[in-house]
């Protein structure tokens, strides 16, 4: 949940949840994989990914709390103020097992990140199985978990506002000669890149200009319309610079629609009550 301290509203999220709701409302098929506490905000959740049509039979559940991050909004900017540290998916990262990995290979990409908490063991499961896998590495330096994940990666994508030109480049290359089939750099109003195996220059897409009402959930909303794009129209194996950048407009129109609600996913609750969440100590991320 991400909760709004300005609205005093709640709103459901997380990294491979908003993907696979993306995903049908785009639709395609999607089932997600992971941990749901038995609070309110869990059912809510859970609830909500249901009416959505995302398959949950995989998923695990505990009886602690959902995972919380403090928001604000700065200009339709979302800043992150704290976490709880992802709650019940921080305290219980999904293991795979071969039910699981006989469930996955039936999709055509799973797709996780960091903040999954998995650790990059789990991954390699998949490469040994031949499920593709893409794997959003976020905004934070690149480190020993992005070194470890890189080599198991189809798709790797990096947020890369901050970065300069020639980091950008340093670092998707990096990625392709750890076996990435592709690179993607979003990089907010400078728009995104692909960097793909076999081909020489990255390919560049503009971002989209206009109002922008919330920024949460923008990432996401790229990766899943990319993904859906390359999959359904190339197979996952797009060719040349026309198919790629068919894949991230795909994506930056998609995320500038989502940009257009508050949330991830839309759905807005009554932020918990301090008394609610009393053991949630919650600290910067």
């Amino acid at each position: 949940m991400d909760c709004y301290q300005n609205q005093g509203k709640a709103y459901p999220g997380g990294n491979e949840y908003n993907v696979s709701i993306f995903a049908r409302r785009l639709g395609a098929q999607a089932a997600f994989i992971g941990c749901f506490g038995k609070d309110f905000y869990s059912g809510a959740n859970y609830a909500l990914a249901l009416q959505a049509g995302v398959d949950l039979s995989r998923c695990r559940h505990y009886p602690e709390e959902c995972g919380m991050a403090m928001v604000t909004l700065e200009q339709g900017d979302r800043t992150f103020l704290g976490s709880n540290n992802g709650g019940v998916t921080g305290r219980h990262p999904v293991r795979l097992d071969e039910a699981d990995l006989r469930f996955l290979e039936k999709y055509d990409i799973t797709v996780s990140d960091r903040y999954s908490r998995m650790a990059p063991a789990e991954f390699a499961k998949l490469a040994a199985k031949g499920i593709p896998l893409a794997y959003d590495f976020g905004d934070e330096e690149p480190d020993e978990l992005t070194w470890a994940v890189l080599p198991h990666c189809t798709v790797a994508f990096f947020s890369c506002s901050h970065r300069k030109d020639q980091e950008i480049d340093d670092l998707a290359q990096k990625g392709l000669a750890a076996g990435c089939r592709a690179v993607v750099m979003t990089m907010g109003a400078r728009g995104a890149r692909t960097y793909a195996r076999g081909m020489d220059d990255p390919v560049c897409c503009a971002a989209r200009v206009g109002p922008v009402l919330d920024t949460m959930g923008a990432g996401d909303s790229f990766l899943t319309a990319f993904l859906v794009t390359a999959i359904q129209k190339f197979a996952l194996a797009p060719q040349g610079s026309g198919e790629w950048m068919e894949c991230m407009q795909a994506g930056t129109q998609f995320a500038f629609e989502n940009c257009g609600f508050y949330g991830s996913i839309g759905y807005g609750l009554p932020c918990p009550q301090d008394s609610e969440y009393q053991n949630i100590q919650f600290k910067r991320r």
